[in-house]
């Protein structure tokens, strides 16, 4: 389904927008079926043509200081006419490119108000707190490294999410912990590069090819091709959204992935990026496994101070697991965990 089949809003706002333009002090409004004890949530364009959700609230309500980004912002707002003066908490999206976003956080105000119809503002402020991190982060246009790292991370995650539709819960990487995945007994790190030969890779850190306490340590490793021909290899954003269709929970995978830089549809540069797997390879790291660990450098007698270190290692000389090996560790996955 597409996102304007499904979009709610989208015959609101058309009808909004035709109207005649509204001056500085007044907006195009218009009245939905939702209401709380003090009037009608209402949608609305103001003069510079951005979209407002007003939720009716008690006149003497106080607002919670801070929320006033550049994506996203919240303010009192008092409306009046002939007979009646009003008090909204106004959410707007002052980013056109958010348009789409903030749509999906006004319905789910809708659905959140029911039942909390007299305390509008907590309903409004436990959507915000849901969603702001997707109006937080500018979306700019990725560099191919980064994008590349992000497409191989996908495809681990669509790979977890065809057996666990949790699995988005397991994918850290985005949060700064150490591996990229952490699922029970089970973590994750991931490797990419678009190189057409070698099997050199970074690694960032002493903890990142260390195994935790009682768990597995997988390194997924991708050879990728950068496609610049149009219609060649699956793009960045088909990639997202077939893991968002297949994610359990939207909101919290949407917020994954906006914490990397990356919001689906924004970004048209980062949406076409494209690429086509050319070698997957999956690797147990165990103690045989080329690594430099904290406990390592201490057993070299290397000086405490020396905290944290990047390196790089060849990979050329490792075997990786076979399909039915890796089938059988990614068997104990777990998004409860």
């Amino acid at each position: 389904m597409t996102r304007e089949a499904s979009n709610p809003f989208d015959i609101a706002w058309a009808r909004l927008t035709d109207e005649p333009p509204s001056t500085e002090t007044r907006l195009r409004a218009l009245e939905l079926d939702h209401s709380t004890p003090w009037g009608k949530v209402t949608l609305a364009i103001d003069s510079d043509d951005v979209r407002h959700l007003l939720v009716p609230v008690l006149s003497t309500t106080r607002f919670r200081a801070g929320l006033d980004g550049p994506g996203l912002t919240l303010r009192k707002r008092f409306l009046e006419d002939a007979s009646s003066r009003t008090t909204y908490a106004d959410l707007s999206c002052p980013r056109p490119e958010l348009a789409y976003l903030f749509d999906e956080l006004c319905t789910d105000v809708l659905r959140t108000l029911p039942g909390r119809e007299k305390q509008p503002l907590k309903a409004v402020y436990q959507v915000i707190d849901r969603w702001q991190a997707l109006f937080e982060r500018p979306a700019g246009r990725m560099e191919r490294q980064v994008a590349s790292g992000l497409f191989a991370e996908l495809l681990v995650l669509r790979r977890l999410l065809q057996t666990d539709a949790s699995a988005h819960r397991t994918w850290t990487g985005p949060t700064g912990r150490h591996h990229d995945f952490s699922g029970g007994a089970i973590d994750i790190e991931v490797k990419a590069t678009t190189l057409a030969a070698g099997y050199v890779t970074e690694i960032h850190g002493l903890e990142q090819l260390e195994p935790a306490p009682a768990s597995t340590l997988l390194l997924a490793w991708f050879r990728l091709v950068a496609e610049v021909e149009e219609g060649r290899g699956v793009s960045l954003q088909v990639l997202a959204e077939e893991c968002l269709e297949l994610a359990d929970d939207e909101q919290a995978m949407r917020s994954r992935l906006a914490q990397v830089g990356y919001l689906p549809g924004v970004v048209r540069e980062n949406d076409v990026r494209a690429f086509t797997t050319s070698e997957e390879r999956w690797y147990l790291v165990d103690e045989t496994f080329p690594r430099m660990t904290r406990a390592q450098l201490g057993a070299a007698g290397v000086d405490e101070r020396v905290k944290d270190a990047n390196y790089t290692i060849d990979l050329v000389a490792e075997v990786p697991g076979n399909e039915e090996e890796v089938a059988m560790h990614l068997s104990g996955w777990s998004a409860q965990a």
